[in-house]
């Protein structure tokens, strides 16, 4: 009887707190992540980094906003570089997840909005998840931003 009510209750308190919602894709955040992941596959490095700086959010750039913190450039960065061959040009978005509402950055970046996640398809053969590329909506209206990209 406790297995049973305890059941109930989480069946419906409990996981639909969790629940993914699922959305239809802002046009504005495919057209960046599309840019975003054609950016990645220019051969030159710094024409590269300085197509890809004004489509990511500010949290991720350095004070100047002329580089990526060496952190992002050492490990997210350079995976995407490494692996967007794995992904279909033109991107195909296979599902959108609605982020919740939150503040991002720190003092002059900290900005509210929402961060959606957008499922990148990979190409026909290759093995694996669609990969999700972190895109954030700020409140109020304004351009979407890259958020993040580590799982490329």
């Amino acid at each position: 009887m406790k297995k049973s009510i305890l059941g109930l209750i989480l069946s419906l308190v409990i996981f639909p707190l969790f629940a993914i919602e699922k959305i239809a894709p802002d046009p504005a955040a495919v057209k960046l992540v599309g840019e975003f992941m054609s950016a990645l596959t220019i051969t030159d490095e710094s024409e590269r980094l300085q197509t890809i700086l004004p489509m990511v959010h500010d949290s991720l750039k350095t004070k100047d906003k002329k580089d990526l913190f060496s952190s992002v450039k050492q490990f997210s960065y350079k995976r995407a570089v490494d692996m967007v061959k794995l992904y279909k040009n033109p991107v195909e978005i296979g599902e959108v997840h609605k982020g919740n509402s939150m503040t991002i950055g720190f003092k002059e970046t900290a900005e509210k909005g929402r961060r959606d996640k957008y499922f990148v398809k990979k190409k026909d053969g290759i093995n694996g998840l669609p990969a999700p590329i972190h895109v954030f909506i700020p409140e109020g209206g304004g351009a979407p931003k890259i958020y993040d990209f580590g799982s490329l």
